[in-house]
């Protein structure tokens, strides 16, 4: 079979054969195109525009790329979901221990992937970059990713995320004197670290939820074929709170004063320093906050709505690139449903009003019903994870110094929208700071110093790990932030 391939400006020629799924086929050609679902036929991201050929096209021309198989020759355009990562870091210091030469900082997202080269002698940041994670082929969540593991694509993910990894490599190492990458630091949660090294992730997709590992990684590059001298993957805490969070508080500086980080991402990574403690919990928040299970989502990339205001009457938004609005991420749909309630186009339960179906941000982005749905399950999880933690910690309110907003949906965070929406509980609404990538940041840390590498590790095995998946507190919390009881 010949199938050609519009992408962009684009166009490619293939020979497959006859029954190959769609999907899979382009994805083993290296296009990024987003499956969000798993490729179970639920999402439509994947949806391709069949212009010529035999393929079983709807009404409007389009197919399910996941759902798919190869019966004759075609020409298709596929969409591709490549773009910018969220790359924006803070650090409360940076040392370094002046080795010569460079390195590389990797924040395993499960959405995103952030890479840094970073001069390792003066700490300097010399390039980074995001691109979104192709593991989302096979599913947008961690629960997804462990299923696919199950299901025999286990090695598939690896390749994806080392694939990815080499590339990003070979771009640096022409940035570089002597194209040497000395060490490349890696965090990410505890499931996708598993996946970078191809370790087994079913005990984390089971209760007890046990990791294979959970300490300090060091191995030689050339393991993994990676042209790195030396690959260091960061400590976790449980199953469950991984890497990521743990740099995310080293960077924030969180041990010192009663503060609190919040990681909001597809799941929602929460690290509570109190009382001369560390409280670590997570919260099954969904993938919705990075674009998924949202009609028109995306991820932190250019192309999406990252805000959305009314000026005179009218709807005005801000694009992440400056570009034509793509899909709309998680900061603009916290700020979209903001501004639904204080136009009462949805009540307080999130239901629409008058009739109306779709909230349209642009011509082309809207907010559906089944999207408030999918937000105000992520956003009550969110806020009733941190009003369990600090009530396990015997922390009040106005005890609390400061709550430190990261992750992939902060740096473009409204904070007074966040609140409003609830998000996050009102009484905390003064003690925000949207602090971006912590991950990243935390990581490059750990890059240049031996002691801040060991400051992690002391995070991690201090940190006391508050599971809230048997807690009767947590699902009441859960089930009272449910509605939109702010006001705007």
């Amino acid at each position: 079979m010949r199938l050609k391939v519009l992408s962009g400006k684009e166009t490619r020629e293939f020979t497959c054969h006859a029954g190959e799924n769609l999907l899979g086929f382009l994805r083993a050609q290296g296009y990024a195109i987003s499956a969000r679902c798993g490729g179970n036929g639920k999402c439509g991201k994947c949806r391709v525009r069949v212009i010529e050929g035999d393929l079983p096209a709807g009404k409007d021309g389009f197919v399910l790329s996941c759902t798919a198989r190869i019966e004759g020759d075609a020409f298709i355009e596929v969409f591709e979901s490549e773009g910018g990562g969220l790359t924006q870091t803070y650090s409360s210091a940076l040392e370094t221990d002046g080795e010569d030469g460079f390195g590389v900082a990797l924040d395993i997202g499960t959405t995103t992937l952030a890479f840094a080269l970073i001069d390792m002698k003066t700490g300097k940041e010399k390039e980074k970059f995001g691109v979104l994670n192709r593991q989302g082929a096979y599913g947008a969540d961690v629960l997804s990713r462990i299923a696919a593991a199950d299901g025999g694509n286990a090695k598939a993910l690896q390749d994806c995320i080392l694939a990815q990894t080499r590339d990003a490599l070979s771009r640096f190492s022409k940035m570089i004197p002597d194209g040497r990458v000395r060490r490349l630091a890696v965090c990410g949660n505890t499931t996708m670290l598993h996946l970078f090294l191809g370790k087994d992730v079913h005990g984390i997709g089971q209760y007890p939820f046990r990791a294979a590992f959970l300490d300090t990684v060091r191995i030689a590059g050339s393991e993994l074929g990676l042209d790195a001298e030396e690959v260091v993957l960061l400590p976790s805490v449980a199953a469950y709170f991984g890497a990521d969070a743990v740099a995310g508080g080293l960077a924030a500086g969180v041990c010192g004063g009663v503060c609190l980080l919040a990681d909001i991402g597809t799941n929602g990574e929460m690290l509570l320093h109190a009382n001369g403690k560390l409280y670590a919990t997570s919260t099954a928040a969904g993938p919705c906050f990075e674009g998924a299970n949202i009609a028109c989502g995306t991820g932190g990339v250019a192309g999406a709505i990252d805000s959305v205001s009314e000026k005179d009457g009218k709807i005005s938004y801000t694009v992440i690139g400056g570009g034509e609005a793509t899909g709309i991420c998680g900061a603009g749909l916290i700020d979209a449903v903001a501004l639904m309630l204080k136009k009462g186009i949805i009540d307080e339960t999130g239901a629409f009003t008058g009739g109306v179906q779709r909230f349209y941000v642009s011509e082309k982005v809207y907010v559906s019903q089944e999207d408030v749905r999918n937000f105000q399950l992520a956003k009550s999880a969110i806020c009733a994870g941190i009003r369990v933690l600090l009530s396990e910690a015997g922390v009040s309110f106005s005890e609390l110094e400061k709550l430190y907003v990261a992750g992939g949906l902060g740096f473009y965070l409204d904070p007074a929208n966040a609140v409003a929406v609830g998000l996050f509980p009102s009484e905390l609404a003064a003690k925000l700071e949207v602090v971006g990538n912590t991950a990243l940041a935390g990581t490059t840390e750990c890059l240049l110093s031996r002691e801040k590498l060991r400051e992690a590790e002391r995070i991690a095995r201090s940190a006391e790990y508050v599971d809230l998946s048997c807690s009767p507190a947590f699902m009441d919390a859960y089930i009272e932030n449910m509605d939109f009881g702010n006001k705007i």
